[in-house]
């Protein structure tokens, strides 16, 4: 065996050794059952907002009908809207006689956003959400039942249910991933925590919580992993739907996973230093398989389909070009069908493009296309 085939072999078997431990572990994986709350506590809910004015009026109205009006406070922190955002948010929790506030500042990101709606809360029990979607009426209970079931759990995060206006190769691959992602994340849970959290859906203490670093890391990742360095779990509550619009044009899902991605794995770099923590099997299970999962595996991917298809042509042209086609067909066949292989590489290449993006200051951005679900 030459030199070129014995290291294709040995690069190729990381990627798929990772991946086939998720699998296993998400296939054998069932999330706890925790008993219902006996009855609804007071929250405060944030909503980092900018150019919302589409929406921001059937988020409120949403969060109205759902929950006790008189049990909750809603603050909207306008993130330097240059839209009606402000005036429709200020009227919408008017109509409902909703207590909370709108705060609107300059343009400085979600990040900041969110710090500055945390400090102006009064309540002990914090829900993130986003303007640009829907819950249903066990989300909040949902989140509240599990995050109140153990004086351990800091935060708890709920499942985004992806909703497109058509089917296109890039929504597909969002439904696919979606049934693979909250799946890996319930095990991680089981082990421990996890820290893969959905930004619109997320509840914690505000004990266990700190300030969110306004430059760098996705928000929900972020605002997790500081949960878990302060010796709270964190965990993910499948029965816990957000409903959100998912763009299904190639350059607003690039655009929005590229930047999430991005996101993720700055946060999840600038907090490595959770391995010298005291987190049990986060430390020593979980987050090195996440390490692996966001930098090396998508590197790996790449490498090896160039070195297999050097190797191949090599060998004979002819085959290096079949795995060519077959790539291509492989990801082609998601426009038609949703399936995990398409989808596997369409988020390989988004983690891959989003390793190069972290040289990047992408704490600000502009937001994908809102539409009313």
């Amino acid at each position: 065996m030459n030199m070129l085939l014995t290291l294709t072999i040995i690069l190729s078997a990381i990627p798929v050794l990772v991946y086939m431990t998720y699998i296993l572990a998400a296939i054998t994986s069932k999330p706890k059952q925790y008993p219902p709350l006996k009855s609804l506590p007071k929250i405060s809910i944030v909503i980092p907002a900018y150019n919302e004015e589409e929406v921001i009026e059937d988020r409120i109205n949403n969060l109205a009908e759902i929950y006790p009006i008189d049990k909750m406070e809603i603050i909207v922190s306008n993130d330097g809207s240059v839209d009606n955002t402000e005036e429709i948010a200020r009227s919408v929790l008017k109509k409902h006689s909703i207590e909370g506030k709108v705060l609107t500042h300059d343009r400085s990101g979600v990040n900041k956003a969110i710090n500055r709606g945390i400090n102006e809360t009064s309540q002990d029990l914090v829900i993130i959400t986003g303007s640009d979607g829907l819950f249903d009426k066990d989300t909040i209970p949902n989140l509240l039942g599990v995050l109140l079931s153990s004086d351990d759990i800091g935060a708890v995060s709920g499942d985004l249910v992806p909703v497109a206006k058509g089917e296109s190769i890039f929504s597909n691959s969002e439904a696919a991933y979606r049934s693979i992602y909250g799946k890996i994340c319930t095990w991680e849970s089981n082990v421990h925590s996890t820290y893969c959290f959905n930004g619109p859906v997320v509840a914690f203490k505000k004990e266990a919580s700190s300030s969110l670093n306004t430059r760098r890391g996705a928000d929900d990742a972020s605002m997790a992993l500081s949960v878990i360095k302060k010796g709270y779990r964190c965990q993910y509550v499948p029965s816990a739907k957000f409903y959100e619009y998912v763009p299904d044009k190639f350059h607003e899902q690039r655009r929005q996973k590229i930047r999430r991605a991005t996101r993720l794995l700055e946060a999840t770099f600038f907090n490595r230093n959770v391995l010298s923590t005291n987190c049990g099997r986060f430390r020593t299970v979980v987050f090195p398989l996440r390490l692996m999962m966001l930098f090396l595996v998508p590197t790996l991917v790449f490498l090896s389909i160039v070195l297999w298809m050097a190797y191949l042509f090599t060998v004979n042209p002819i085959y290096s070009m079949v795995i060519l086609l077959a790539i291509v067909l492989s990801v082609a066949f998601g426009s038609i069908r949703t399936n995990i292989l398409s989808s596997f590489l369409i988020y390989q290449a988004y983690l891959f493009l989003g390793l190069f993006n972290m040289l990047r200051d992408v704490h600000v951005w502009e937001p994908t296309e809102r539409i009313k679900i």
